[in-house]
């Protein structure tokens, strides 16, 4: 089958995209995306499309990297696409958040192509990860340790927002699709760096594999993960099912199950079910690893006397007779440090606090009044914003210009002045730009960012999970 009916046929089962959508396609010049760009356009009028190139410099590899920049720019002229090429320092970004400059390019890609989204209106963002791709990631994570979840792969629609036409096309088509088309591509010269786990899975695990094991364990690998990520769907389906039977009403910082229940599940749900529990109390899922499962599941199945566990994120789960409670203890252990690229558009989850900040870019002429917004949303002059945007636990020494005051104060003393406890203060998310703090989350925004006459676009934040530290806006909308 030839590579764009291939692509055209995924595009059409997953529903990828709708007649009269702007698409941003992520160029980073490589084989796989200029494939990708060149295959949408000669798509573009049937799928009733319009195209815009993205290319995102990490400026991790000087020169090659800029060489880079000005290749997607040049390819773009040549389609006569719109394109938004742009720098980002990621190496400064890593050392910020003290992350790896995998994680950390990652984050920054990410939100430069949601922002270029904004920026154009386009509904979805296309990328160009591929069938070999996938396969390395599912082998990623079977060797660091996962469940189904993890052995499903890539999604070929996320969020209905991100997608991937060529999930099931191997690279060596794409690279022949290339080189058929008189295609010039860059290549990374990092991909060949043996330190990073992924190019040594694709570099010596992966020609091993198919050489001495299975010529089509590329292809056997997507299956399984095609496989997964349908059952992975009916279990969550089942799961949540099941959370709602055995979930008891809210009491603040605990979440409440039902033991008897809980117990009655099938095994196959039980996991499932805690995890579910563990992501709505914390935020998301993330640290509650199978070793933590399995001692909950030891504390559960005990007996009916009272049991107790210590679990990570400071959160105890207690097991007494009929009743299963996990709560999230804070006075035991302050809010770490952490600081998220917001997502624009999106909602980002902080999952030290369980609140959620969710972001998105309207029109003034659509935004409203602001004087009559709540605490928990803000409308900020998205134009002159730096980004990307950030949101972050508060650090000594934050000064802040509220909306309605001259000049700064200490945040320490504007939360004195509203009346925030101490103990509330580090649950409160900052939304950052370019240092300065724009919002202070179901408190009050930063009077440089207000809305004017001379506003064209608004950016509207809002709260979109209190998780169960967060009591700001509802006792100021008392």
């Amino acid at each position: 089958m030839p590579l764009i009916q291939q692509v055209a046929e995924q595009i059409k089962k997953h529903g990828m995209v709708t007649g009269g959508e702007t698409v941003v396609v992520g160029v980073s010049g490589g084989p796989d995306s200029v494939a990708l760009l060149h295959i949408l356009c000669r798509l573009k009028e049937s799928l009733n499309i319009r195209l815009v190139v993205a290319h995102l410099n990490h400026c991790f590899r000087g020169a090659e990297a800029d060489a880079d920049a000005r290749f997607v720019r040049e390819l773009a002229e040549h389609l006569r696409l719109e394109a938004h090429v742009e720098s980002r320092d990621v190496p400064a970004y890593c050392v910020e958040r003290g992350i790896s400059a995998q994680v950390a390019a990652r984050e920054v890609r990410y939100s430069f192509l949601s922002e270029v989204a904004v920026k154009t209106g386009a509904a979805k963002v296309a990328l160009g990860h591929h069938a070999d791709d996938q396969a390395e990631t599912i082998l990623l994570h079977l060797i660091r340790g996962t469940g189904t979840g993890g052995l499903r792969g890539m999604l070929p629609v996320r969020d209905n927002f991100f997608i991937r036409p060529l999930l099931t096309v191997r690279r060596r088509d794409i690279e022949a699709y290339c080189r058929r088309h008189g295609l010039a591509v860059r290549h990374d010269s990092s991909n060949a760096q043996p330190k990073y786990l992924r190019n040594r899975v694709r570099l010596e695990l992966a020609p091993l594999l198919e050489k001495n094991y299975n010529p089509n364990w590329v292809e056997t690998v997507n299956r399984l993960g095609e496989i997964l990520r349908e059952e992975d769907e009916y279990l969550e389906q089942q799961a949540d099912q099941v959370y709602r039977r055995i979930r008891l009403g809210p009491g603040g910082n605990t979440v409440r199950l039902n033991r008897e229940r809980l117990l009655a599940c099938p095994g196959a749900l039980t996991r499932r079910v805690i995890r579910r529990a563990w992501a709505e109390l914390c935020g998301d899922s993330g640290d509650l690893e199978f070793k933590h499962i399995d001692k909950v599941l030891e504390i559960i199945k005990g007996g009916g006397g009272r049991r107790q566990i210590a679990l990570p994120r400071s959160v105890i789960l207690i097991s007494n007779y009929d009743l299963v409670e996990l709560t999230l203890d804070r006075k035991n252990e302050g809010v770490p440090f952490y600081q998220y690229c917001l997502k624009v558009p999106g909602i980002t989850t902080i999952p030290e606090t369980g609140v959620s900040i969710g972001a998105q870019v309207i029109p003034v002429h659509e935004a409203g009044d602001p004087s009559g917004l709540g605490p928990c949303e803000a409308l900020l002059d998205y134009d002159r914003l730096s980004r990307p945007l950030v949101v972050r636990r508060r650090l000594d020494g934050d000064r802040f210009a509220p909306l309605g005051l001259e000049g700064s104060v200490k945040l320490k003393k504007f939360f004195i002045d509203q009346k925030v406890p101490r103990e509330v203060r580090d649950y409160i998310p900052l939304v950052v730009s370019g240092g300065d703090i724009v919002w202070v989350a179901g408190l009050r925004p930063g009077e440089r960012w207000k809305i004017t006459g001379d506003t064209t676009n608004c950016l509207r934040l809002y709260i979109a999970g209190y998780g169960k530290n967060f009591d700001i806006c509802h006792r100021r909308g008392d």
